[in-house]
């Protein structure tokens, strides 16, 4: 065996240039905590409200495919998703309101129900966040008019 290389300038980090590296390390994953946080919380938001669009979809499926006189003020609870993952209840609230003898005045109100009772995130101006969705729509009686003919 040869000497031992005793070589007092060998490159490496000090104590201090690891914590100071450390340091920054911390201040940008602080800083991009929310990032992740708000990231989630659309995402799920986004399912859900894609979930309220299919309902909104069948309802007003539904709505064409019955007659102008059965077409009434609703309020019922629908589900969507796979039994095997989870489904998400919705509240739909459809609301008919006469404007003429051939015209309604239709709105849909989807609302995902909470996983708890009181729901309040859900409603109110904020709601469409959370998947609430509002639809404006007519019905008009198939009647011929007057250019007819």
């Amino acid at each position: 065996m040869g000497p031992v290389n005793t070589n007092k300038g060998e490159g490496g980090f000090t104590i201090i240039e690891t914590s100071i590296a450390l340091v920054l390390k911390m201040i940008v994953s602080v800083g991009l905590a929310p990032l992740f946080v708000y990231a989630t919380r659309y995402n799920s938001a986004a399912a859900i409200r894609a979930g309220a669009l299919a309902i909104a979809q069948i309802k007003l499926e539904q709505l064409r495919a019955t007659s102008f006189n059965s077409c009434v003020s609703s309020t019922e609870t629908l589900s969507v998703g796979d039994p095997a993952t989870g489904l998400q209840t919705y509240t739909v609230e459809m609301t008919v309101a006469n404007t003429t003898t051939t015209l309604k005045n239709v709105t849909l109100v989807i609302t995902p129900q909470a996983r708890s009772t009181t729901g309040g995130q859900y409603g109110g101006t904020r709601g469409w966040m959370y998947g609430q969705v509002t639809i404006y729509t007519k019905r008009t009686a198939i009647t011929p008019g007057p250019n007819l003919g």
